[in-house]
């Protein structure tokens, strides 16, 4: 019995560990094209030259963003009821607002019991600041709140 166990575990770890090193391998491949697209954007004014200890680091530093789920930021909120209508409200307001301004990303979350519509990915408060300032007349009751957002694109 001790046998088999021992068998099984010993086949478990070298499963794991395989899995492992194959997601490992996807972000590295990942992270290379991250320091391929930075260098080919900056026109020849970037190159890359490190060690393989540092680009374990920023490997490390990339699962752990991409386990959190985007990045702390901030955004808008415009809308938030509860009721019998919240939910039909909430999606007339997403469409309204993507309609106004299709250049701001909208989103629509459930917080039970509230449905909330919130706007944009602002890395910094004065970003969302600004952005709330253009969008004030449309949207009068509408405050920054901190946030998990998307990450930003690399350009």
């Amino acid at each position: 019995m001790i046998r088999k166990f021992s068998l099984i575990l010993f086949l478990l770890t070298a499963i794991m560990s395989g899995k492992l090193n194959a997601q490992a391998d996807s972000i590295a491949s990942k992270a290379k094209d991250i320091f391929s697209k930075i260098e080919r954007n900056s026109e020849g004014n970037i190159h890359f030259i490190q060690s393989d200890s540092i680009k374990n680091l920023v490997l490390k530093h990339i699962v752990k963003n991409r386990k959190q789920n985007g990045i702390p930021g901030y955004r808008i909120r415009i809308f938030s009821d509860v009721g019998r209508n919240a939910r039909s409200n909430s999606e007339k307001v997403k469409t309204e607002f993507y309609e106004k301004y299709s250049d701001i990303p909208v989103y629509r979350k459930y917080d039970s019991p509230y449905f909330k519509v919130y706007v944009g990915d602002y890395r910094t408060k004065i970003e969302a600041l600004k952005c709330l300032k253009k969008i004030r007349s449309d949207y009068p009751g509408a405050f920054v709140v901190p946030d998990r957002i998307n990450y930003p694109e690399l350009e």
